[in-house]
């Protein structure tokens, strides 16, 4: 996109309206004030009560509904998490091959497939929200909202006689500004520049932060984001930043990093206990299957790897079998006591020798 996309879109922000041209006739559609969005939601609980009386799905019965039709599953939002954790690694490796275009173009391609898959299960749960007490109630406050808010260029409100509300809430959901979009309005020169004459005075838009709508809120959120970017220590490259996949896979590196410091910090303050410190493995008991996981990733290299055949020994232990596997029976436990014995045994003849 040209720089004359965005700043199209900066000036929607900064005025907090959308304007549309339908043939000769230009509407502005303004972002809602506080005194309307609080009048909306008497219209969304009116609009609920009236539908659930008349029998309207609520939200748990549309689940049993997805569910007997087989229009959704618990797998489904299982495959998207896991599919979701693909897409982190793929933007880790997208950073660490910034410089590499062709290698960057072919991960991105893979990213762009993995997102299309992953919202093809995201959607399932919802397909029929808008059915429901709530979807309807939902509906009923855009709709109510829209009515509000659209105006003609001299101010006064559009009167959806040959428009009707509907069609003009598509056309703003249609216009609705996306991430992309507003990460990089967010890093433009043009408003990187206002950015910094707003944190100087102290505001943003010229006006308190309670009466901003969602679009200056979201542009404020992602200038902040930008501005630990640029302000950190292991600040990465022009290229990285303007990269929405790989300042992705950045901001997980470095979320990973102080992951890590804070399990080395937490492994340093348990083997510094005197009673333990100098013992050989260290038990600890986990709370559930995350904790264990932490608990997992306090071992070094060496250490996982123990763990790694000790596994493996017990599933052929079980396999072959076996009911219960002592812990001195663990292949590496009988090596150490053999290593441990047979020093004793040296020494003791060392001590003799001396004698």
């Amino acid at each position: 996109m040209d720089d004359i996309y965005y700043e199209k879109i900066l000036n929607r922000i900064i005025k907090g309206r959308l304007r549309i041209r339908l043939g000769d006739l230009i509407l502005f559609i303004h972002e809602p004030s506080s005194d309307i969005i609080e009048e909306s939601f008497d219209i969304y609980e009116e609009s609920y009560d009236k539908a659930y009386f008349a029998g309207v799905y609520v939200e748990q019965e549309l689940v049993e509904v997805l569910v007997e039709n087989d229009l959704w599953s618990p797998i489904d939002d299982k495959t998207a998490d896991e599919i979701e954790k693909q897409i982190e690694e793929a933007k880790v490796e997208a950073f660490k091959n910034y410089y590499s275009k062709k290698t960057l173009f072919s991960i991105k391609r893979k990213i762009k497939a993995m997102e299309k898959r992953m919202m093809s299960h995201r959607i399932k749960r919802n397909q029929l929200d808008h059915t429901s007490c709530k979807g309807l109630a939902n509906f009923a406050r855009q709709s109510w909202i829209i009515s509000k808010t659209t105006k003609l260029a001299d101010g006064t409100p559009f009167d959806f006689k040959k428009h009707s509300v509907s069609s003009i809430m598509d056309l703003y959901a249609k216009n609705s500004i996306n991430i992309e979009d507003m990460r990089a309005v967010a890093r433009s020169n043009s408003w990187r520049i206002m950015w910094s004459s707003c944190k100087a005075q102290g505001n943003a838009f010229g006006k308190p932060s309670g009466q901003l709508d969602k679009n200056q809120l979201s542009l404020i959120s992602y200038s902040q984001m930008y501005d630990s970017v640029y302000e950190s220590p292991e600040s990465p490259k022009q290229e990285v930043v303007d990269d929405d996949d790989c300042l992705d896979g950045w901001f997980i590196v470095q979320k990973r990093k102080r992951e890590a410091e804070r399990r080395k910090q937490a492994a340093d303050d348990v083997v510094s206990n005197s009673k333990i410190a100098n013992s050989q493995e260290i038990f600890l008991v986990a709370k559930d299957e995350e904790h264990a996981k932490e608990i997992y990733d306090l071992n070094n290299p060496m250490g996982k790897s123990v763990v790694k055949q000790r596994k493996n020994q017990i599933n052929k232990f079980a396999e072959e079998g076996g009911h219960m596997m002592h812990f001195k029976d663990l292949p590496d436990v009988q090596q150490d006591r053999l290593i441990n014995a047979t020093q004793a045994g040296l020494q003791a003849t060392k001590n003799a020798a001396k004698n």
